[in-house]
């Protein structure tokens, strides 16, 4: 690799870097009842679109495109997701489809869009899925799941914080409105 091409790999990595700072997770907003041979279950994610939306605007602004295309190779179809930036920089992978049960060309596209769902989040780090810990992917039924509420902080630790805000006011407006925040 040349220094030319080092110094644009560079500004790629700098540009998603900053791009992914303003990315959040996206809101798992399509909830899915599924009922099997091993019996039933639900489970929440984010629909293309709304990954979609999170990341196309952070991408644009940092001076990065992407673009996914179905390939065929001589081992499978793959999903190739190509990261672009202005300065010239190029980031690819691509991920394989197992086809072994495609039949119609709906199913393929139902492969497709759950391939490219899943290789965007994963590329650019966002939780689009709910985690159930492998137990899935081990063939075991999760019963049930169920997020903990956040741990609430400890009163000395909040009134540290509250002691530090104070202490950081630069004049009495500053002291009021940390005081009646709190």
């Amino acid at each position: 690799m040349t220094d030319e091409n080092i110094d644009k790999q560079g500004l790629l990595y700098a540009a998603l870097a900053k791009a992914q700072g303003g990315m959040a997770n996206p809101v798992k907003n399509r909830e899915v009842a599924v009922k099997s041979d091993r019996g039933s279950y639900k489970f929440a994610y984010a629909t293309l679109d709304a990954i979609l939306d999170i990341v196309r605007p952070a991408l644009s602004a940092n001076g990065l495109a992407f673009t996914q295309t179905l390939e065929k190779r001589e081992d499978g179809m793959v999903m190739c997701l190509r990261l672009f930036h202005g300065g010239g920089g190029l980031v690819s992978t691509c991920m394989p489809l197992d086809q072994s049960r495609i039949v119609k060309m709906q199913e393929m596209g139902s492969l497709m869009t759950f391939a490219r769902r899943y290789q965007i989040a994963s590329f650019f780090g966002l939780a689009a899925e709910e985690d159930d810990d492998a137990n899935g992917a081990d063939g075991n039924t999760v019963q049930s799941m169920k997020d903990r509420p956040p741990a609430k902080p400890d009163a000395r630790s909040e009134f540290k914080r509250v002691r530090d805000a104070m202490n950081a006011a630069k004049d009495a407006t500053e002291l009021a409105e940390v005081m009646l925040a709190n």
